[in-house]
């Protein structure tokens, strides 16, 4: 994410963490709550975490959450509104997420929820590359995207950019790393709002799976 995208989030971080604090998580996260097992204590990757609201979800679910968030007025919300010792933040960032990369570690679940249409297109390549590095064998990438561009300094995603992306990462990969997609839907904006260029506003969602 580059910096004038950062500073926005942190110039309107009170407001925006009011908007999303006040929305249901698990209706956002309906697709892919319901592909996941029961009673597991799931690693999460919550990329971008804004206010912290999907990290709380799925501490709450009982779930260990590394939240990366480098909007420091937002993440610093996000710490005192939801103090919870299942989650760890960081400011990590898109593409690298040096600091996450750097542990070593995957995750059952990666999330990344309104993230990619704040990077160009070379920069969400090598941010899916980066996310599916970090996903375990059986686990989930959760990507949300407004469809077209909805707020200042977005990008307007292709409307197969990632299933592309998929298909051309299989290939690459062969035999070392393959993802399925789950789910792969658009849905209207239910609050009515229109995306930059007036047209009607869409949010993309895709559930993928990592299967070897």
């Amino acid at each position: 994410m580059n910096k004038p995208a950062i500073d926005y989030f942190n110039d309107r971080a009170d407001a925006l963490a009011a908007q999303y604090n006040q929305l249901d998580r698990r209706k956002v996260h309906a697709d892919l709550l319901a592909n996941l097992p029961a009673g597991e204590a799931l690693r999460v990757l919550d990329i971008g975490a804004g206010s912290g609201a999907d990290a709380n979800m799925f501490a709450k679910l009982g779930y260990q959450v590394v939240a990366t968030e480098p909007a420091d007025k937002l993440r610093d919300i996000g710490i005192k509104t939801f103090p919870d010792k299942n989650i760890e933040w960081n400011a990590d960032v898109l593409p690298q997420l040096p600091m996450v990369t750097g542990q070593g570690k995957t995750f059952d679940i990666v999330s990344a929820i309104g993230v990619l249409q704040y990077l160009d297109e070379d920069n969400r390549r090598k941010s899916l590359k980066t996310i599916f590095s970090l996903v375990a064998v059986g686990g989930v990438v959760d990507i949300q995207y407004p469809v077209p561009a909805s707020r200042e300094h977005q990008f307007t995603i292709g409307k197969n950019e990632i299933a592309d992306f998929v298909q051309a990462f299989n290939q690459v990969a062969g035999a070392t790393s393959e993802f399925s997609i789950v789910i792969d839907k658009e849905i209207p904006d239910h609050t009515g709002r229109k995306a930059l260029d007036g047209s009607d506003l869409f949010f993309k969602t895709m559930v993928l799976r990592r299967i070897r």
